[in-house]
């Protein structure tokens, strides 16, 4: 009688289909959200709370990559502004060289033509 018992009570436990032997492969849920199991269920409210609270997550990981984006921007343009400024201090120096030159050519030409016209 006891084994009638437990042989009843593990026909009434086990599944009513067949089970895959593999260990990765997860029982099938219900689809419709009537057939779900109390556990599985929440109320429109909790779900609509956890989407919220995805998208607060969600926009705060966004202002925080964008405000890194924007000093990194920042930091680039003052790269930039430091290069270009040196840039031209360099060509206002090469220029000042060559005007300073040709200043001294001109001096030069107008000594050389003031002992020519002394010459004679």
């Amino acid at each position: 009688m006891d084994t009638e018992r437990s042989s009843i009570q593990k026909a009434q436990s086990a599944p009513l289909r067949r089970v895959s032997g593999k260990a990765w492969k997860e029982p099938k849920k219900a689809t419709r959200r009537s057939m779900l199991t109390k556990s599985l269920k929440r109320t429109y409210e909790q779900r609509m709370r956890e989407v919220q609270d995805q998208k607060a997550a969600k926009q705060l990981e966004k202002e925080l990559k964008d405000e890194k984006q924007a000093q990194r921007q920042e930091r680039i343009a003052k790269i930039v502004e430091r290069r270009k400024r040196r840039e031209e201090a360099e060509q206002l120096a090469t220029q000042q060289e060559k005007m300073s030159q040709r200043k001294r050519m001109r001096v030069k030409r107008k000594e050389l033509k003031a002992r020519a016209h002394a010459k004679h």
